[in-house]
């Protein structure tokens, strides 16, 4: 199923690389040739959890003022992709690639011009970083935990969302990137973006002391907040000898707030950070994963952790497994909070590009020392449908 979520995405934007060097002169060629894809979700939600308190106020004044929580939902969720490609006759390949996001309507998500060879891939574009193309992540049977496309199984007790083990400073921001070759199983890339913004509004990019929304999950105070000159580093390793197969991943990312942030949180690091790592095993039918995420939100007080696993075992055309997830705060004035994860999903190949997809979910809040009405747990059946073309 989901194997190497991230590391296979990568795989099939990246391709294959010739080792051999190339003349750098162009030469004549066919042309762009367009090729066009993408995967199509749709699922309907059951669910029963405890109802969160609707705000901290409301919480600690025992007020028992409560969100109502609907037990049902449908969700959909779907990318269209155009890529656009011609290789040239000193075998050096250029294009585009865009795609549309499908879910309250279709909006252009990912846009970015390429070109690739013997030196490795140079990307330019909003879209993900190095760090994030390279991540290895967990495999998964059901809807998945780590860096799910449906995170809304729950309505968050304690404000915290579903775990995810990649780097997401350089998320549908304007950037430059190179990947090298893949050599001996090696492969790494280096990712830099002047801000987080994309080019929707031009004033939020080059005005250094706007405060951007950026919530990076600090509770308490909403502060705004944007990181600028990003940095991203990433590497990863991959091997298979007969049925077993490895792949290992390490990647580093971190900028510095604007002004506007400088001055909302006086007195911490101002320089933030995120270091994220993956492992994944596969034998036969049987894969394994684990990834780490840490971050300190550019905070001197802060730390969030995240870890997630998943173990997936197909039997002709069904895959099963169970996946897990646990993202964990500790910061100051014992503003600590965590959320736990629970999934056993089951994948049926219905048919060449139709899967069949279905997932039980349980879910556990806990606010740390604040407060106990922020606490609670939720369980949820997520079943559906998913098209891939």
């Amino acid at each position: 199923m989901k194997r190497m979520l991230l590391a296979a995405s990568a795989a099939s934007l990246l391709g294959g690389f010739a080792l051999t060097a190339s003349p750098l002169e162009a030469q004549e060629s066919e042309g762009f040739q367009l090729e066009i894809g993408g995967f199509y979700n749709a699922l309907g939600i059951v669910r029963g959890q405890d109802s969160p308190a609707r705000s901290l106020t409301d919480a600690g004044a025992g007020s028992g003022q409560r969100d109502k929580i609907r037990r049902y939902d449908f969700s959909q969720y779907g990318r269209f992709v155009i890529e656009g490609s011609q290789t040239l006759d000193n075998g050096m390949t250029l294009g585009f690639h865009t795609e549309y996001e499908m879910q309250d309507g279709m909006a252009n998500d990912r846009a970015y011009v390429f070109g690739e060879g013997g030196f490795g891939r140079l990307q330019f574009g909003t879209m993900y970083s190095a760090a994030y193309l390279l991540h290895v992540s967990p495999p998964t049977a059901g809807w998945g935990i780590d860096d799910t496309d449906h995170d809304e199984a729950f309505a968050s007790i304690n404000g915290m969302g579903y775990p995810a083990s990649p780097p997401y400073f350089v998320n549908r921001s304007m950037n430059i990137t190179y990947l090298t070759p893949r050599i001996s199983g090696f492969q790494a890339g280096v990712t830099f973006a002047p801000d987080q913004q994309n080019r929707e509004n031009m004033d939020n990019r080059v005005t250094t002391n706007l405060s951007r929304q950026n919530d990076l999950g600090r509770r308490g105070a909403e502060i705004d907040r944007d990181l600028q000159n990003i940095f991203g580093l990433g590497i990863n390793y991959e091997t298979s000898f007969e049925e077993l197969s490895l792949a290992v991943s390490a990647g580093v990312e971190t900028g510095k707030w604007n002004h506007g942030a400088k001055e909302s949180l006086a007195g911490d690091d101002k320089r933030a950070w995120s270091a994220s790592s993956g492992l994944y095993l596969g034998f036969g039918d049987l894969e394994a994963g684990v990834a780490y995420n840490w971050t300190n939100g550019g905070m001197s007080s802060f730390r969030q952790h995240t870890l997630t696993a998943g173990l997936t075992y197909t039997i002709d055309r069904f895959t099963f497994g169970p996946s897990f997830g646990n993202t964990w705060e500790r910061g100051s004035n014992s503003d600590d909070r965590s959320i736990q994860i629970y999934e056993f999903g089951t994948t049926y190949a219905f048919a060449p590009g139709v899967n069949l997809v279905g997932s039980l979910q349980h879910a556990r809040y806990d606010n740390g020392d604040l407060s106990s009405r922020f606490d609670g747990n939720g369980t949820a059946g997520l079943f559906g449908v998913q098209l891939s073309f």
